[in-house]
């Protein structure tokens, strides 16, 4: 080996894959579950009487923003703390081999997540790095094109929706605070909610193409990080092997 790190397949590939099997299903189901549920009900709170004695606070009629929508967000949280371990790991069985010329390490394939800018595309180099140098012998190949299909589907269901509902949402909440007065005894969020409906669908199905393609990235590297880790647990070959004692 080479430096401090250690060669081993790390299990947390397969639970990396089972999570972002459940992630896309999850994101999915309650993206069209919180369509309908949004564009079906009516959404009212009610503001007490300040003259009426006795501390009164505001109160929701009819329904409710169901808790329910942010399932994919704790799965999805799972899902990235796994994934870090998974490609820390693999990242460090290229370096316990020696291999030469790799320029991200296994701490900084980590660390380039939460660097704010960098977090846009140095993430994706490191991938690139990993997926090309998963070799035997170490030997770049060519990169699988599902990387950057993956990278954009992960840019565009962490962005688009996120604007999509605040820019919505904006323009219903103004016309909201522009028929509130004084005399304003409840409030109908209702066109909020449906406003930002149809940025839960779009939300589901960028975020299940993004556990799609993510799944068969972390496939392909798996794969090949058993050969990568084969090749570097044999035994070396003995020098007089083969020579007559």
């Amino acid at each position: 080996m080479a430096g401090p790190y250690r060669l081993q397949v790390s299990p947390a590939g397969g639970i990396v894959r089972v999570l972002l099997a459940c992630t896309g299903v999850v994101s999915l189901l309650i993206g069209v579950w919180g369509f309908l549920y949004l564009r079906g009900h009516e959404f009212v709170m009610v503001i007490p009487d300040p003259a009426r004695p006795g501390r009164q606070d505001p109160y929701w009629v009819g329904s409710t923003f169901p808790m329910y929508l942010w399932i994919p967000s704790l799965v999805s949280q799972a899902t990235i703390v796994l994934w870090l371990i998974w490609q820390h790991q693999a990242t460090a069985n290229l370096w316990a081999r020696g291999f030469q010329g790799l320029r991200i390490r296994p701490g900084w394939a980590v660390g380039w997540w939460f660097i704010p800018f960098a977090n846009l595309a140095m993430p994706l180099v490191a991938m690139l790095e990993l997926d090309r140098r998963s070799t035997p012998d170490g030997q770049p190949r060519k990169a699988s094109p599902l990387l950057g299909w993956w990278w954009a589907a992960w840019l565009a269901s962490s962005t688009l929706p996120a604007i999509g509902m605040v820019g919505s949402m904006f323009s219903a909440m103004l016309d909201l605070v522009r028929s509130v007065d004084n005399n304003t005894r409840s409030v109908d969020f209702t066109a909020v909610a449906h406003a930002i409906a149809p940025w839960l669908v779009l939300s589901g199905v960028l975020q299940a193409t993004a556990a799609a393609l993510a799944f068969l990235v972390v496939r392909r590297i798996d794969r090949s990080q058993e050969q990568v880790v084969a090749a570097g647990s044999a035994a070396p070959a003995r020098p007089d092997a083969g020579l007559a004692e």
